[in-house]
C-alpha cells in the first residue's frame, strides 16, 4: 500500500512537471507571439502614417489639378465669347446688306487690332454658306475661283463654305472651301445644327508647330429665334466663323501663372476615342515611380469630343519623421508591457501549484453540485410550489395599505414572477394548442395597465443597455376590454423579450391601435410599402431618423410620418376622457392593431421563413448569444390566431424587426367595468388633474409618448424642441402670468447641455429676484440610465429614469409635489359581484402546504368567504361527511397518505350513497323538492401537466386551478361553480 501511493504520488509529480514544461513550452510560443504582433503593431502605425501622408499628398495634387483645369476652361471660355461676338459682328453689319459693312480689308484690320482679346487664337477666318446654283454667279461677283483644301477648283456638291474673310495670320485660307475637308466638313455640320462651339481632332499649327485645334462656329441670320430648333439652325445658317487655338501656348501660360507648377506634371488629352486618347499637351514620357495620379475633366464647350487633364507629382512626396519614430516607440510600449505579461505569468505558476489541491477540491464539489441538480430535477415540479406562496404572499402585500412606490415596487416584483411562470408554461401551452384543449378566458381588463406591466418587466435589462423602452396606447382603444388578459400578456411578454434581448442600441416601442385606423393612416402615407421588407423611415436634416431614438426602423409603421397622422385625428376629439373616443363605433368587438418595434440585429433573410417554427432559432450561434428556447414565437402565433387575429413581422438585418399582431376582443360594459377595475385595471390618482407642464423634446415621436403618459394623470403638456422655447415659456424677465406659468419643466437627457444649465439658472434667479419664487417650476429630467441620476442630481428636482408608465410618475410627482393622494380602503375596491357570490359561503381547502393555505385563505376571506383549511385528504373526507355546510372545495392533488383524486373519489362516493339514502326516504310534506348532494371540487396542483382536464372529469372533480395561482384563479373558479349551486347547508 505505502509503495502504490509513493508510486501515485511519484505519478502526480511527474504529471506537474510535465505540465510546466508544458507551460514553459507555451511561454516562449506565446513571447515569440507577442514579439509578432508588437512588429505587426509598429508596422501598421508606420503605414497608417504613411498612408495619411500620401492621402493629404493625394488631396493637395486634387486641389491643384482642379484649380488648373478650372483656370484653363476660364480663359478658353473668354476666347470662345469674343469669337461668339465676332459671329454676332459678322451676321450683323455682312449678311444680306446691299453693299456689305464689311469686306476682306475691314476684315483684316479689324481682327487684327483686337487680337490682343483672342491671344489664343493664331487667326480668324469667315467662310460664306454657298449653295450650287449661286456658285457660278459667287465667283463672278469675287473675281476667283473656289479651290478645295488640295488646291484644285471645287468638284460640284450639295453646298459650298468658300472663305471670304480671313485674318492676314492665315491668309492662306482664303477662296478655299472649308467643306471640301472631311473633319472640317463635319465640323461645320455639328456646328450649325447645336448652335454652339465645335472643336477639331488636334493638329500641328503651322508656324509654331504647336498642338492646336480649330474651333468652329456657325454664323446664322439676325432673325433667328432663341428657341429655334434644329431645322430652323440649318436654315438660318450664313456662314461660318472659325479659329486655330494654340493649346500648348494656353496651357504653358496658365502654369506659369501659378505657384507650386515645378511639384506636378500636367498633361492634356483629347479622349473623344477613350481607346486612342490624344496629347494636346506634356510630356509623353512620365516617370512610373509615382503613383499619384489625378484626372481631371475639361469642358472646352462642344459636347461632341471629351478633354482631360492629368496631374502627377514629379517626384514621390517624402516620408514624414512621424512615420519613423511612432512606430518606434509604440514597439518599446509593447516589448514593456510584454516585459510586465511575462513577470507576472511568471509568479502565476508559482502560485498555480499551491492551487493545485485546490482544484482538484472544487472539482469533489462540483461533482456533487452535480448530482444535487439532478437530483433537483426529477423534483421540477415542486417549484411551482413555492412560487405559489411568493405570488400569493405578494398578492396580499398588494392588498394591504402601501404608498404609490411600495405598491409600484411589489406589482413589479409579482409581474417578474409571473413571468417567470408564463416561461414554465410555454411548452405546455403549444402542446395544448395542438391537441385543441386550449381555451381563452373572457374577463374585462385594462389595456394600457396591462401594456404598463409588461414594458415594467424589462425596465432593468434596458436601463442597463441605455435603451428607450416606451408603450403608447391610442385614444381609440377602449379603457376597458372584454378577453384573455392573461394570454395577452404572454404574446406582448414574449414579443417585448425578444426585443429587448436582442437590441443593444436604440429602442424598443410598443404601440397599441385600432386595426381600422391603422390600416387607414397607413394608407395615407405617401410612398410608403407598409409590408414589405423594404420599408423606409424619412431621416431628418442631420442624418437622424424621425423615430423613438433616432436610430433607423425596418418598419414606417412608428416612424412621424406616419405617427403624427394618427396623433392629428385624435387632437379634433381632445377634449373626451381617455378610452371613450372610441365609444362612436357601436360595433361590440374591436380589432386591436400592436406592433413591437426594435433596432436590433434583425433577422437575417435566409432565416425570415422559419421564424415561427418551434424551436428554431434565426441561426446556430443566436441561442448561444442571446439565449432562449425558440418556441416563444411560435406560441404567440398560436395565441394570436385564438384571438381572432394574425402576426407578421418586418425585419432588415443590422437594422432592426418590427413585430405587429392583431386581436379580436369585445368592448367591456359599463356595469362590468365598473366591478372589475381594481384587480383588472390600474386606478390612476387624479390630484394631478389641470396642473401644467412643459416637455422639451427634440424627437416628435418620443415627445408624444411622454405626452400620453402625462395626460393619463390629466396633466396638461406643452411640447418644445429645444430648452431656448423651454425658457422664453417663462416670460421676459419673469413677468409670467400666474394662470399661465408651467408647474413642471420636463426635459430629456439627451436635449440637456451646459448652456442650457446656466441660461435656465439665470431666468431662475430672476424670478427669485422679483419675488416670484413660488412660481418656480419643479425641474425634472427624464433619463434612460440609472446612472445619470447622480450626473444631474445637483441640477434638478429629481431625474425619472425610464420607461414611463403612469403609475411610476405619479408616485415620482407625489413625493415631487408632497401632494396628498387619498389610500382607496379595501372595501371601497372590492369587485361587488365577486363579493356577491363568496360572502358567507363555506369554502374547504385541502393542502398540505401551509403557506398555499394561507394564500388561499386570505384570497377567499378577502371576499367575505368563510374558509376552513386542512391538510390531509383524509381530514377533508370526515368534514365532508354529509350533511356538512361546504358550498366548495379545493383539493391539492398530491398529498401524503391520500391523494387528491383519491379523495374525490371517495368524496362522491359519500354523495352517491347519501342521494340514494334521501331519494328513499318519503317525502316530508307538499312541494318540497329534492336536491342531490354535489359539492363543487376543483383539483390545485403544480404538476399541469400530470391534471389534465380528462384525469380530474374521471375522478369527479368539476375543474381545476394550476400552481402557482393568484387570486384571479381562484375568483374565476368560484364564479364558475359557485353560480347555480344549491345551499349544501340548507
Amino acid at each position: 500500500m505505502g509503495s502504490s501511493s509513493k508510486s501515485g504520488g511519484m505519478e502526480d509529480k511527474g504529471g506537474g512537471m510535465g505540465k510546466y514544461a508544458a507551460r514553459r513550452g507555451w511561454r516562449r510560443l506565446a513571447a515569440v507571439a507577442w514579439v509578432a504582433a508588437a512588429v505587426a503593431c509598429s508596422a501598421s502605425v508606420h503605414w497608417q502614417l504613411r498612408g495619411e501622408t500620401m492621402e493629404r499628398a493625394e488631396q493637395r495634387l486634387v486641389n491643384m489639378c482642379e484649380e488648373r483645369a478650372r483656370m484653363l476652361q476660364e480663359q478658353f471660355g473668354v476666347t470662345v465669347n469674343h469669337v461668339h461676338a465676332l459671329a454676332i459682328l459678322i451676321s450683323t453689319f455682312h449678311f444680306e446688306k446691299n453693299p456689305s459693312a464689311i469686306d476682306q480689308d475691314t476684315f483684316a484690320k479689324y481682327t487684327a487690332r483686337t487680337s490682343f482679346e483672342r491671344p489664343l487664337l493664331n487667326g480668324v477666318a469667315y467662310a460664306q454658306r454657298l449653295f450650287p446654283h449661286e456658285k457660278e454667279t459667287f465667283e463672278r461677283q469675287h473675281g476667283w475661283i473656289m479651290r478645295t483644301m488640295n488646291r484644285e477648283a471645287a468638284p460640284l456638291q450639295e453646298e459650298y463654305a468658300p472663305v471670304i474673310f480671313s485674318q492676314d495670320t492665315v491668309s492662306y485660307l482664303a477662296r478655299m472651301d472649308m467643306m471640301s475637308g472631311e473633319e472640317d466638313r463635319e465640323n461645320i455640320l455639328r456646328a450649325r445644327e447645336t448652335g454652339k462651339p465645335v472643336l477639331t481632332n488636334p493638329f500641328r499649327l503651322l508656324g509654331s508647330n504647336h498642338l492646336g485645334v480649330v474651333l468652329t462656329f456657325a454664323v446664322y441670320r439676325p432673325d433667328l429665334p432663341a428657341d429655334a430648333s434644329v431645322e430652323q439652325r440649318v436654315e438660318a445658317t450664313a456662314g461660318y466663323l472659325g479659329g486655330a487655338f494654340d493649346v500648348e501656348s494656353l496651357v504653358e501660360n496658365l502654369l506659369n501663372k501659378l505657384a507650386g507648377n515645378q511639384d506636378i506634371l500636367v498633361n492634356v488629352y483629347d479622349v473623344t476615342n477613350a481607346s486612342e486618347p490624344m496629347a494636346m499637351y506634356g510630356s509623353q514620357t512620365p516617370d512610373n515611380k509615382v503613383d499619384l495620379l489625378h484626372v481631371s475633366m475639361l469642358d472646352f464647350g462642344d459636347p461632341f469630343r471629351k478633354h482631360e487633364m492629368r496631374c502627377r507629382y514629379g517626384q514621390e512626396p517624402p516620408m514624414p519623421w512621424s512615420a519613423i519614430s511612432n512606430p518606434m516607440g509604440c514597439f518599446v510600449i509593447w516589448m514593456l508591457v510584454g516585459y510586465i505579461i511575462c513577470a507576472a505569468w511568471s509568479r502565476y505558476d508559482k502560485v498555480s501549484e499551491d492551487c493545485r489541491k485546490m482544484e482538484e477540491l472544487k472539482l469533489q464539489a462540483e461533482a456533487a453540485d452535480i448530482a444535487k441538480s439532478q437530483f433537483l430535477a426529477t423534483v421540477s415540479h415542486e417549484i411551482r410550489t413555492p412560487m405559489n406562496g411568493v405570488l400569493g404572499m405578494l398578492d396580499m402585500l398588494l392588498g394591504t395599505d402601501l404608498t404609490m412606490t411600495q405598491k409600484d415596487f411589489a406589482q413589479t416584483a409579482q409581474d417578474c414572477g409571473k413571468a417567470l411562470i408564463i416561461l414554465i408554461n410555454d411548452v405546455l401551452d403549444r402542446a395544448k394548442f395542438e391537441a385543441g384543449r386550449l381555451e381563452l378566458e373572457e374577463v374585462p381588463f385594462d389595456l394600457r395597465t396591462l401594456a404598463d406591466d409588461v414594458i415594467s418587466l424589462f425596465a432593468s435589462k434596458l436601463r442597463a443597455k441605455c435603451i428607450e423602452l416606451a408603450v403608447f396606447v391610442s385614444d381609440d382603444v377602449p379603457k376597458l376590454v372584454t378577453g384573455d388578459p392573461w394570454r395577452f400578456r404572454q404574446i406582448l411578454t414574449n414579443l417585448v423579450g425578444n426585443a429587448v434581448k436582442f437590441t443593444e442600441r436604440g429602442h424598443v416601442f410598443v404601440r397599441v391601435s385600432l386595426a381600422e385606423n391603422s390600416t387607414m393612416e397607413a394608407n395615407r402615407v405617401p410612398n410608403g410599402d407598409l409590408h414589405g421588407k423594404d420599408c423606409k423611415v424619412e431621416s431628418t436634416a442631420n442624418g437622424a431618423f424621425n423615430t423613438l431614438s433616432g436610430f433607423q426602423a425596418a418598419d414606417e409603421r412608428n416612424s412621424w410620418e406616419y405617427f403624427k397622422l394618427l396623433l392629428s385625428d385624435k387632437e379634433l376629439l381632445s377634449d373626451e376622457p381617455e378610452g371613450k373616443k372610441s365609444s362612436q363605433n357601436d360595433s361590440d368587438h374591436v380589432t386591436l392593431m400592436i406592433s413591437i418595434e426594435d433596432t436590433g440585429v434583425g433577422i437575417p433573410l435566409h432565416a425570415q421563413d422559419r421564424v415561427f417554427t418551434p424551436f428554431m432559432q434565426a441561426d446556430s450561434s443566436t441561442s448561444r448569444n442571446y439565449g432562449g428556447t425558440g418556441i416563444g414565437l411560435s406560441i404567440s402565433k398560436c395565441l394570436a390566431e385564438l384571438m381572432g387575429g394574425q402576426i407578421s413581422f418586418t425585419s432588415r438585418p443590422s437594422i432592426g424587426s418590427t413585430f405587429t399582431f392583431s386581436a379580436v376582443v369585445k368592448r367591456a360594459s359599463k356595469d362590468t367595468s365598473c366591478d372589475s377595475e381594481r384587480s383588472l385595471s390600474e386606478a390612476l390618482p387624479t390630484a394631478f388633474r389641470g396642473m401644467k407642464a412643459i416637455l422639451v423634446d427634440g424627437k416628435p415621436v418620443r415627445s408624444a409618448v411622454t405626452r400620453y403618459h402625462l395626460n393619463r394623470l390629466g396633466i396638461i403638456v406643452q411640447v418644445v424642441n429645444n430648452m431656448s422655447m423651454a425658457i422664453q415659456a417663462f416670460g421676459k424677465n419673469g413677468a409670467t402670468e400666474s394662470r399661465e406659468k408651467p408647474f413642471m419643466l420636463f426635459i430629456e437627457n439627451d436635449i440637456w447641455r451646459p448652456e442650457a444649465d446656466i441660461q435656465l439658472s439665470n431666468r431662475l434667479r430672476t424670478l427669485r429676484m422679483n419675488g416670484r419664487a413660488h412660481e418656480l417650476p419643479k425641474l425634472i429630467l427624464l433619463v434612460t440610465s440609472e446612472a445619470d441620476k447622480d450626473k444631474y442630481g445637483s441640477t434638478f428636482n429629481t431625474v425619472m429614469c425610464k420607461p414611463l408608465r403612469a403609475s411610476t410618475i405619479a408616485s415620482c410627482l407625489q413625493q415631487l409635489l408632497k401632494v396628498d393622494i387619498p389610500v382607496r380602503k379595501e372595501n371601497q375596491n372590492r369587485p361587488s359581484f365577486l363579493r356577491s357570490l363568496l360572502v358567507g359561503k363555506n369554502i374547504l381547502v385541502v393542502d398540505d402546504n401551509k403557506v398555499n393555505l394561507r394564500v388561499a385563505q386570505a384570497a377567499l376571506k378577502k371576499y367575505g368567504a368563510k374558509v376552513h383549511c386542512v391538510e390531509s385528504g383524509k381530514d377533508a373526507i370526515s368534514l365532508l361527511q354529509p350533511p356538512h355546510c361546504f358550498h366548495a372545495c379545493f383539493m391539492d392533488v398530491q398529498m401524503p397518505e391520500m391523494d387528491g383524486f383519491e379523495a374525490t373519489r371517495q368524496i362522491r362516493e359519500m354523495e352517491k350513497k347519501a342521494n340514494e339514502e334521501k331519494r328513499e326516504q318519503p317525502s316530508s310534506g307538499e312541494g318540497s323538492t329534492f336536491v342531490e348532494w354535489h359539492l363543487p371540487v376543483l383539483a390545485m396542483t403544480a404538476d399541469v401537466i400530470q391534471a389534465t382536464y380528462e384525469e380530474c372529469m374521471k375522478s369527479g372533480m368539476d375543474g381545476y386551478v394550476s400552481k402557482p395561482f393568484d387570486e384571479q384563479q381562484l375568483y374565476q373558479a368560484v364564479s364558475r361553480l359557485v353560480v347555480g349551486t344549491t345551499d349544501s347547508a340548507s
